[in-house]
């Protein structure tokens, strides 16, 4: 696995093309995951269980990145030091207003409270935290040691971030046969790529601006949570 390992990126063009391959791999382990979930243990991914071991996949994900490139707080726009004192408050208002907004699904959603409250923490919580650490963390951080610029770095990183949801594609797929009113796949993913291209741009402006993906973790959940 060493051949994609950002770290020993030694140019710009091999950065992108290990950014490339690391996106692949992720979006591989995540969909044989999900695949053998949907053909073993779960057939129906509307039942609350399903929500729950998507949001474990993806932090065991997160594990094995982390165990794998060992990156610094620094380097996926976390380290907290350095960050003023009323934006620190700002940030845990905002982490905290996630939490709510996650708990508070179980009990606003009644008749579907544990589907609502395990969605919201796959969408709003584990989601938002394995993307955003992927693409306005880590790959930002070494896109802009290789020598690009924040405009160059956005615009990569944000195009990226729309095309990495059509490793989507299988889920979706799967889920729209239990709805036969549901649009075109073609549509939904077209849909898909250019709305979470264009969000890319927005929260990658965030991480321009703030240098740190506190902000952007914060805004992707409250519109994950919202959207759903």
């Amino acid at each position: 696995m060493n051949g994609i390992n950002l770290r020993s990126a030694a140019n710009p063009k091999s950065l992108f093309y290990k950014f490339i391959l690391l996106l692949i791999l992720v979006q591989l382990i995540n969909n044989v995951l999900i695949y053998i979930t949907l053909n073993t243990l779960i057939n129906n991914p509307g039942i609350p269980k399903y929500r729950l071991i998507c949001s474990f996949y993806q932090v065991i994900t997160m594990i094995l990145l982390f165990l794998f490139f060992k990156p610094t707080m620094n380097e996926l726009g976390l380290y907290w030091a350095d960050i003023n004192k009323s934006i620190k408050k700002l940030y845990l208002a905002g982490g905290l207003l996630v939490i709510l907004m996650v708990i508070s699904s179980y009990y606003i959603m009644w008749e579907i409270r544990y589907y609502a409250l395990l969605t919201n923490l796959n969408f709003g919580i584990t989601t938002p935290l394995l993307e955003e650490l992927i693409f306005r963390g880590y790959s930002w951080g070494k896109f802009k040691e290789q020598g690009y610029s924040n405009f160059k770095t956005l615009l990569i990183t944000s195009a990226f971030f729309g095309l990495f949801h059509l490793g989507y594609y299988y889920q979706i797929a799967y889920a729209t046969q239990f709805h036969p009113e549901a649009p075109p796949m073609i549509n939904i993913m077209i849909t898909k790529i250019v709305f979470t291209a264009i969000l890319g741009l927005f929260l990658g402006l965030i991480r321009w601006k703030s240098k740190k993906v506190y902000g952007p973790i914060i805004i992707h959940s409250l519109l994950n949570i919202i959207g759903d």
